[in-house]
């Protein structure tokens, strides 16, 4: 469906990290990837959602998907996600450790 690439897009190694922390429940008739692009695309370049480009699912669509993974604790999943995968990168232990309180 998506034509043109944007620097918002996910690559196909981000995407397969990512990919199973979108849980639907229904077929729809938009690919979660193109969906998932056109949060990306809102969020790195401050627009309204009525400005997502005809390149991505309508704007509703990809509204619809940022309120329900919001609400269900998606973004949250995945930034752990991403906190972890970057803390590796970096040879640092999974979690910060916090200071004891003693």
């Amino acid at each position: 469906m998506q034509q043109k690439r944007y620097s918002s897009d996910l690559t196909e190694r981000q995407w397969r990290k990512l990919a199973p922390l979108f849980v639907v429940q229904r077929t729809s008739k938009w690919p979660l990837r193109a969906v998932v692009n056109g949060i990306f695309y809102v969020l790195k370049n401050g627009c309204v959602w009525r400005d997502v480009p005809a390149d991505f699912p309508p704007w509703p669509t990809v509204y619809y998907y940022f309120g329900k993974w919001t609400a269900d604790g998606t973004w949250q999943r995945v930034s752990g996600c991403l906190t972890l995968e970057a803390r590796e990168r970096v040879k640092k232990t999974p979690s910060p450790r916090r200071p004891s309180s003693t």
